[in-house]
């Protein structure tokens, strides 16, 4: 049987001028005690806007100096301050100084795998080596693959037509 991985997208919050360099992740009912497999992280020449808040994506600098942790239920950290960078594994073909153009391609690379931890998603942070200097909000945006203990595999298959 295969497992349903589900899909929650997530923002976490940067407040315009802000001199911050921590940041929490937000505790969402529905990444609660689930199984963590993966992480996709965006910045704003992939998604420019949130649909979620509607404030800007952070730039690609940002999250060049961006590092990851998370914690599990137990208080340990399984992932302690990696760069986030790692978790950006989409190939934007689009140059910089052409947005928008139409001759673009994305393209995934080189997907980071979890084995299905569980995360303390409100425990766990990112890291800004110093703050954003940016004067409007911002959001990381990033997408989160889990699945949780009441559906952990598919009953049902393309293979086994009845």
């Amino acid at each position: 049987m295969k497992r349903i991985v589900k899909h929650e997208l997530v923002e976490v919050f940067i407040p315009a001028n802000s001199t911050a360099t921590r940041f929490l992740l937000p505790d969402l009912q529905n990444l609660r005690n689930v199984n963590l497999w993966g992480i996709q992280m965006y910045y704003d020449k992939i998604v420019p806007i949130s649909i979620l808040s509607n404030r800007n994506v952070i730039n690609k600098a940002t999250l060049q100096r961006s590092f990851l942790t998370l914690e599990n239920y137990a208080g340990r950290q399984f992932l302690k301050q990696s760069p986030i960078v790692i978790f950006q594994t989409i190939e934007n073909n689009l140059s910089d100084t052409a947005p928008l153009s139409d001759d673009s391609s994305i393209q995934e690379k080189d997907f980071k795998n979890f084995v299905g931890q569980k995360t303390n998603y409100p425990k766990s942070y990112i890291d800004l080596v110093a703050p954003t200097g940016s004067t409007k909000d911002e959001v990381f945006l990033f997408s989160i693959y889990y699945t949780d203990k009441d559906e952990q595999y598919s009953r049902t298959s393309f293979d086994n037509k009845q």
